[in-house]
């Protein structure tokens, strides 16, 4: 009876202490969330349908690294993407390079694209992808030649850069020698009054006076007799090339 009434002593004791405080939780204790925290965020419950993704999926289409026009190039000049971007004029029309100050550079880049990094305002082939220089590119080709003169257009007025324009002139000369393009040569009519003499300005040229008295033209030209002391001496250095003097037989 004591030890039962001792233990419910203990008890209300214990009980007392806890609701002053008295037995505070130790630090790591304290600053470790409560295990309601610790539970994982519920996501708002959602109703899927296949039946409404299958009618309307379209997956976007990958980047492009590579055109589709390089086996065929001349098709995309034919193509609505390339009559909607340039119309009827060339590629290179109203193209303008950036550049600092106010006088533009006198000579184009040497190149647009260095180890796969395109610079920010390229020429007017690097910047589109679906371009080939291609002999087989007969349209292409023919935005860079005069239709006047058949000459190539330099770079400063076209914009395109010296590695393209290398390429330009080899695709270009290709295709004149594949019968593709015309080689324009100039049409020269011959006279023959041009590769005549009976005009004024071109007659015989007449005999000098020296030729009419059959002597020399230059007086040191006609023969001079050497004196006997050079004959001497050449004597004395070829004596032994040289013949003994003899009689008639």
């Amino acid at each position: 009876m004591a030890a039962a009434s001792g233990a419910m002593l203990l008890r209300n004791i214990m009980g007392h202490l806890l609701a002053r405080g008295v037995f505070r939780r130790p630090f790591w204790v304290q600053n470790t969330p409560s295990t309601f925290l610790l539970r994982p965020k519920q996501l708002p419950f959602r109703i899927c349908s296949t039946e409404a993704g299958l009618a309307g999926s379209a997956e976007p289409a990958a980047l492009e690294t590579e055109s589709r026009f390089k086996e065929k190039p001349w098709e995309y000049l034919e193509s609505e993407e390339y009559i909607e971007r340039y119309g009827s004029n060339p590629v290179w029309f109203g193209y303008r390079r950036n550049h600092k100050g106010q006088v533009p550079p006198q000579k184009t880049r040497k190149t647009c694209i260095r180890r796969k990094h395109v610079c920010g305002n390229p020429c007017p082939i690097c910047r589109d992808q679906n371009l080939f220089l291609d002999y087989r590119n007969v349209k292409l080709l023919e935005q860079f030649i005069c239709s006047h003169s058949g000459i190539t257009y330099h770079p400063t007025q076209t914009g395109i850069c010296m590695k393209k324009y290398k390429q330009l002139t080899n695709a270009i000369q290709q295709a004149q020698d594949h019968g593709l393009l015309f080689s324009h040569i100039p049409f020269i009519s011959f006279r023959g009054q041009d590769y005549s003499n009976q005009h004024p300005a071109v007659t015989t040229t007449p005999p000098s006076p020296a030729l009419l008295n059959k002597a020399a033209w230059y007086d040191w030209y006609d023969w001079q007799q050497p004196s006997e002391k050079k004959i001497a001496l050449m004597r004395r250095i070829y004596k032994n090339y040289l013949r003994e003097e003899s009689g008639p037989p």
